[in-house]
């Protein structure tokens, strides 16, 4: 918004140079078609350099040509003032500066040329020289413009001397416009081909198709900067040296002709390349950005295929808890109270009707059968959540856990509002299989349980007092970690030798309806220090 008084400023000066241009094209006798033609020059040069796109210094050194031309019609002092003006534009593009050496110094009779001091062919053969040099060192898509541009000037002014030597069917003036409006429209037309170019490298950059990326991109660098050889190396922190990003295999550290990207500030790759166009610094620019785009996008694709395989690792183990956890229990319903129950109804199979005096032994061996396998399948069972979890009854089945338990346990729970039957389930996984690691390997005098409400997640600490050394990644505390992870939660593991152990989950809270929380946390299975 605030560039649009500029534009408007600048549309009401080239009216103003416009009306003065054909008010003195009359005053000197031009016909009114060559009024209408000189005026429209002027213009369209104008409009080129507001329309274009890319750098503001190279567009409104186009737009001051076409003010050039207006003014020359004004005064013919001015005449050859677009000429040098051009010859700068031209000189400096696309960035709008002007650099190397050779450049450099044309601009010393580039600036001659506004004080018409230079004459035609010295003019046409400062125009031709911009031909060979806008090829030199840069890619062919970045040179072509202002090559073509130059060639195109050098030749109407080379027409426009030899047509006044000698009759020519076209009056050469119209031939010279023709080529002013030739340049504008190449202007134009150039600068939204390197913004296509651009948009090209971002695309291979961070595509998906299978030669896209790192690959995709060092084909296309290869195509355009004419260096079949160049290859794209990446920095890797593990080796700090440069790895080949297909084979993965060490690159040399210390080799020529390199350009070297980072991305935030650090290193991140390189460009191995002896294209003579790396020496401009806006094609160099230009590729570094390219490369780091790709780079980014190469960065963020591992970090998701990682994540990926942890979810699927983590899937697998959690298939493969279930599994053992069933067939731990199928094996104990058979071997503890399928057996019992067998020999119950053995005995009482095998029974004499008529005698009528083993009758209460029987069924006194029946039924001390049945109360065996009774509290056996109570066993089997106890680590198991009750029917029905969510709605707050988290507080009764922990606070059952913890009477239940071997080694006595405190229970604290503070704040804890309802919450859903996934959030409580897990929780409740996560309090049983602590309690039985305390039984079965904490060698601990006493336990202790706490359960509360903080920052919108509830968090269940399971502690002791034994000889601490847990594994976190055992197959029960992964299991659990994974359970966790799968809605958005957490376990953490302290666990130093000696010291006991203090297992903490985290989950975020939600409600008793099921809707999902707003920000989970990430899914982790931690060790911390002593």
């Amino acid at each position: 918004m605030r560039a649009q008084p500029v534009v408007v400023g600048a549309g009401v000066g080239l009216g103003m140079l416009s009306a003065a241009a054909a008010w003195a094209d009359g005053a000197n006798g031009v016909p009114a078609v060559g009024v209408v033609v000189d005026v429209a020059v002027g213009l369209v040069l104008a409009g080129a350099g507001l329309t274009a796109v890319g750098s503001t210094v190279e567009r409104w050194l186009v737009a001051s040509v076409g003010a050039a031309w207006l003014v020359g019609s004004v005064f013919a002092a001015t005449r050859s003032l677009h000429q040098s003006v051009l010859l700068f534009a031209l000189l400096a593009f696309p960035s709008g500066r002007i650099r190397g050496v050779a450049r450099m110094l044309l601009t010393v009779p580039t600036a001659a040329v506004a004080l018409q001091v230079v004459p035609q062919l010295g003019i046409a053969a400062l125009f031709a020289v911009i031909t060979p040099l806008a090829l030199l060192g840069v890619p062919r898509w970045r040179g072509a413009f202002p090559a073509a541009a130059g060639g195109a000037m050098a030749g109407a002014l080379l027409f426009a001397w030899w047509a006044g030597r000698n009759d020519a069917l076209v009056a050469p003036v119209l031939v010279y416009e023709v080529a002013l409006i030739m340049v504008a429209v190449g202007f134009v037309a150039a600068t939204r081909g390197l913004r296509r170019y651009a948009a090209r490298l971002a695309d291979v950059a961070i595509g998906g198709e299978p030669e896209a990326g790192i690959v995709g991109l060092k084909a296309v660098l290869a195509e355009l900067l004419g260096d079949p050889g160049l290859r794209i190396d990446l920095w890797d922190t593990a080796t700090d040296g440069f790895l080949d990003p297909v084979t993965g295999t060490a690159q040399p550290v210390d080799i020529p002709s390199v350009l070297l990207v980072r991305v935030d500030g650090a290193r991140a790759a390189r460009v191995v390349t002896t294209a003579s166009a790396m020496s401009d610094p806006p094609t160099a620019a230009a590729v570094s950005r390219a490369v780091g785009l790709a780079v980014a996008n190469h960065r963020l694709r591992a970090a998701h295929q990682q994540h990926v395989d942890e979810l699927v690792a983590s899937r697998q183990r959690l298939l493969a808890a279930t599994d053992r956890e069933r067939d731990r229990a199928a094996g104990a319903l058979r071997t503890d109270v399928i057996a019992v129950l067998d020999r119950a109804a053995v005995v009482l199979a095998r029974r004499d009707p008529g005698a009528e005096s083993d009758l209460d032994a029987l069924l006194d061996a029946a039924a001390a059968g049945i109360n065996v396998a009774t509290a056996d399948v109570r066993r089997i069972v106890g680590g198991a959540p009750p029917s029905v979890l969510g709605e707050g009854r988290l507080r009764e089945a922990v606070e059952s856990l913890a009477a239940a338990s071997h080694v006595p346990a405190g229970v604290t729970i503070t704040s804890v509002p309802p919450a859903d039957v996934v959030v409580e389930t897990a929780l409740f996984y996560v309090c049983s299989e602590a309690l039985t690691n305390v039984a079965k390997h904490g060698h601990a005098g006493r336990a202790w349980i706490d359960l509360r409400h903080e920052a919108g997640q509830l968090r269940l600490e399971v502690g002791d007092d034994g000889r601490g050394g847990a594994d976190p990644h055992g197959s029960g505390l992964q299991g659990l970690a994974d359970r966790l992870a799968a809605h958005g939660g957490r376990l953490t593991v302290i666990s130093p030798t000696g010291r006991g152990t203090v297992v903490t989950a985290t989950i975020p809270l939600r409600p008793a309806d099921g809707t999902m929380p707003a920000r989970p946390v990430g899914p982790a299975a931690t060790t911390q220090p002593p």
